[in-house]
């Protein structure tokens, strides 16, 4: 069986000869961790908490859901700035990582995978969480898909621009610009800038747009944060449209993902009451 090799607090975790699926909490400080390297290819779904990488595409310190991909011998040293965080691994060893590819180079350097293949990698929660005789080629059938998500993309003419209007996009707290104001940030033609950016980014500004606060929600759920709460904060309608956005987006309600998230909070009160026993 293929070891997980990845340092944390395991909540869930399976095996096979080809992969390792491991849902955790983070327990080793970050003054302790040191650069180090990963023989196999090493997937990361960060679900809460703040974390630092190198990878190509994070910020500096990123406090949102995200999904790296870290190919066969990266070396860095990514962490969490605290215990107060949440993440899913998948490792596999290069022969199988070769196979699934069949032959489609993914790199050599780190990279945070596109906001759209987030609800992918939420598909892995389930899978893990609810082990059974399938889960292994569903599991590589969700790998496969952000295999093709991490291929290089063709860039459009106006990349520099587009970048612009990612920039508006991913701006905190700030209200939804119109078609109209996204085109004037980027000069280009509202119909040229619609059209280069579902090129670019495979959906819509308002789409994009859609996800981010979906994508917050997780974050927000993972610590959390009440339903109606997170609703009102993100700038949904209510409790119930939150709802059905994130089950249309991730294939779970609120609900289970809080059930999930749940569980590592009451490990933490586990090992906190007996710290304080001792």
């Amino acid at each position: 069986m293929t070891e997980i090799g990845v340092m944390g607090f395991t909540l869930h975790q399976q095996a096979t000869r080809d992969l390792a699926i491991a849902y955790l909490r983070p327990t080793v400080p970050e003054h302790d961790i040191h650069r180090h390297q990963h023989a196999d290819m090493h997937l990361v779904l960060l679900l809460a908490g703040h974390y630092v990488s190198d990878a190509a595409g994070m910020p500096a310190v990123c406090a949102e859901p995200a999904v790296i991909l870290n190919p066969p011998g990266t070396e860095h040293r990514d962490r969490f700035r605290s215990r107060d965080g949440l993440f899913l691994t998948l490792t596999m060893p290069s022969t199988a990582l070769a196979r699934l590819c069949d032959g489609h180079p993914i790199g050599e350097q780190p990279r945070r995978l596109p906001r759209p293949s987030l609800a992918r990698a939420m598909r892995l929660l389930s899978e893990v969480r609810h082990w059974e005789h399938t889960s292994p080629l569903a599991i590589e059938s969700i790998f496969t898909e952000l295999v093709a998500d991490a291929l290089p993309q063709p860039v459009p003419a106006a990349g520099d621009q587009l970048q612009r209007v990612l920039d508006r996009l991913e701006a905190d707290h700030a209200p939804a610009p119109s078609l109209e104001e996204l085109a004037s940030i980027a000069g280009l033609h509202p119909v040229y800038l619609a059209r280069a950016f579902r090129k670019r980014h495979g959906i819509a500004p308002s789409e994009y747009l859609r996800k981010q606060r979906l994508h917050k929600a997780v974050s927000l759920i993972a610590r959390r944060r009440a339903l109606a709460c997170a609703a009102s904060e993100l700038g949904f309608v209510d409790e119930s449209h939150l709802h059905r956005a994130f089950v249309a987006e991730f294939g779970m309600t609120p609900g289970a993902f809080r059930r999930l998230a749940l569980s590592r909070a009451e490990v933490s009160r586990i090992q906190d009451a007996r710290l304080r026993g001792r």
